[in-house]
């Protein structure tokens, strides 16, 4: 997986949001007013996320990766939020569970075969306490976005 999918324009660092739903439509208008993705965007993350939802119960804090299907995104991407305080996430998997979540990782990935690498390769990261450690000490945006790029899957 190469960096291409990071682009600093899309991070959003201590985000003030009320909800998971503040996140998605704020994103979708961010994300399509740049050229990421189609209109349906928005519509479509929300109905995924209500079908299967995205949080993951990792230590030393759940995360969340939600993305839509291919046909919606019109350029690969990848939006790494901070939030400024947790918003409650449905489990995947198990949607009767909620967790508190800062870290998002939104994934617009326009094939569908390359999506489970993605995930797998943001799964594996946010196990990484050092990494997650970096995340959170970041001060600014660019200091965020610099522990981002720093994930090996994300490097060339």
């Amino acid at each position: 997986m190469d960096t291409s999918l990071l682009t600093r324009g899309l991070v959003r660092f201590d985000w003030d949001v009320e909800d998971q739903r503040a996140v998605f439509a704020g994103m979708a208008a961010v994300l399509q007013a740049e050229g990421f993705v189609k209109k349906s965007f928005e519509a479509a993350i929300v109905a995924r996320e209500a079908k299967y939802p995205t949080a993951l119960p990792t230590v030393p804090e759940a995360i969340a990766i939600p993305h839509a299907d291919a046909e919606h995104i019109l350029t690969p991407f990848i939006a790494p939020l901070r939030l400024a305080h947790p918003v409650p996430w449905s489990e995947m998997g198990n949607d009767k569970a909620t967790h508190p979540v800062r870290l998002v990782f939104m994934l617009g990935l326009d094939k569908a075969e390359g999506q489970l690498e993605v995930l797998q390769a943001v799964v594996q990261a946010f196990q990484d306490s050092e990494f997650v450690s970096r995340l959170n000490s970041a001060s600014t945006a660019e200091e965020y976005f610099a522990a981002v790029q720093s994930i090996g899957a994300f490097v060339g």
